[in-house]
């Protein structure tokens, strides 16, 4: 009986790789607004540890650089920080001219300015009515006005607002943060179908009441708060900021290129409790 020698077999196929968990970001350049702290600052170091080249941008300088630092410390390549008053226009348009001129075009932006208001509804006024709105609807839609063309201009781009849980539900002394945040989850939508031709993708992602130092220092002063706004998520818990940031990767990246429009709440079962 014939023998084969000095043959062996083949070796065993290694498994696939593991698929990128964020496609489409390294390399990419996400300029973040609202980056020096909270959400917007888990943002910023997910993308970093994600491969991204960033822009941070904020108004307070020293929260900014030391988001800067952090994000630097997890790895990121580039990083570069802009101070933005997103309530001022010509500060939208320094800060997309800075972008084109020392970066280029950015493949992702994050709206994360926020603004706060609780009051009831009587006691509202024009100033409160304005400030809120500034921060939260307005100044989003200045800056992906101001850096749209970039994006068109390379026939892609990624936007993400930063919603919120009360876009889709009301309570008493929201209704000035209710009224924005809705109408920026509507305009995310509006201009998703607006820009499609020109390659730009615009979604929101909607939290529920996260842990962040504003809201930390809100349950200083009102100890029930805390309470309150967790017997209303059935997950039995607040969100902490980096529950939010799978949901702004999944959006920025490359996986959601057929996702446009939508706003994904991140609000733990939020919406469907009584």
């Amino acid at each position: 009986m014939r023998q084969d020698r000095g043959v062996t077999a083949d070796p065993p196929t290694p498994p696939p790789a593991d698929p990128d968990p964020h496609p489409g970001l390294d390399g990419a350049l996400a300029v973040v607004v609202g980056a020096s702290r909270g959400i917007g600052a888990a943002i910023a170091e997910a993308l970093a540890t994600s491969g991204a080249r960033l822009v941070l941008a904020a108004r307070d300088p020293d929260r900014l650089a030391t988001s800067r630092k952090r994000c630097a410390a997890v790895g990121a390549t580039e990083v570069d920080a802009v101070p933005v008053d997103v309530r001022s226009p010509d500060s939208i348009a320094a800060l997309a001219d800075s972008v084109r001129r020392r970066h280029g075009a950015p493949t992702v932006l994050v709206n994360s300015a926020g603004a706060v208001a609780t009051k009831p509804a009587l006691d509202v006024t024009a100033g409160d009515w304005d400030r809120i709105h500034e921060v939260q609807l307005r100044g989003p839609f200045l800056t992906m006005q101001a850096f749209a063309p970039a994006m068109a201009a390379e026939g892609y781009g990624k936007v993400v607002n930063l919603s919120s849980t009360w876009a889709a539900t009301v309570a008493p002394g929201r209704s000035t943060y209710c009224a924005a945040k809705a109408g920026l989850s509507h305009l995310t939508a509006a201009l998703a179908v607006e820009w499609a031709p020109l390659g730009i993708r615009v979604n929101a992602v909607a939290p529920t009441a996260t842990r962040t130092p504003g809201l930390e220092e809100r349950f200083a002063a009102d100890p029930a708060l805390e309470e309150s706004l967790r017997g209303r998520i059935p997950l039995g818990r607040l969100a902490v900021p980096t529950d939010v940031v799978g949901a702004v990767l999944f959006l920025a990246g490359s996986a959601s290129d057929f996702v446009t429009g939508h706003t994904l709440y991140v609000d733990g079962g939020w919406r469907f409790a009584r």
